[in-house]
């Protein structure tokens, strides 16, 4: 599936309607260049299980953050600064990656695609200074993951 967001809101927006369609033990594999809207996007997810943006801190610098809903846990990764698979491994990365109490959302995720088994992908891309390409994708899920992602994007839109 492939959208158009024309604004840091609807990027917002895009990313909470896609918590909809998330629970415990899902990964989110997020990529796309640098200032592209991926920790944006991140701010919708957790805007829909309820936290407010300023208290979302892109964890550029301490790789993991944690947030603790009422339901689980939800791990924000930032892989920009690993270079190296071995560095993942020795931040103990399996505690985090389908836990079955939180939900993993990586960013710079294709670092790592290759050991994941499933994910949700979301691509973004500029098209303009304002403007991004989000495309979604799954591994290791059956299709019907995003419906209801879908349906309430569709439903928003109309």
């Amino acid at each position: 599936m492939r959208l158009v967001s024309t604004s840091v809101r609807k990027t917002k927006f895009l990313g909470e309607r896609l918590s909809n369609s998330l629970k415990k033990g899902d990964v989110v594999v997020l990529d796309g260049l640098l200032g592209v809207g991926k920790t944006t996007f991140i701010k919708g997810i957790l805007k829909g299980f309820g936290f407010e943006d300023r208290e979302i801190v892109s964890p550029s610098f301490t790789i993991i953050s944690e947030y603790k809903h009422r339901r689980f846990l939800i791990y924000h990764i930032d892989l920009y600064r690993i270079d190296k698979k071995e560095e993942l491994m020795n931040l103990g990365y399996e505690d985090y990656f389908y836990s079955p109490e939180g939900i993993s959302l990586i960013e710079w995720g294709q670092k790592i695609e290759d050991i994941l088994p499933k994910y949700v992908r979301v691509n973004l891309s500029f098209l303009g200074p304002s403007k991004r390409r989000i495309t979604f994708g799954l591994k290791g899920y059956p299709k019907e993951k995003l419906k209801p992602f879908i349906n309430k994007v569709e439903s928003s839109e109309q």
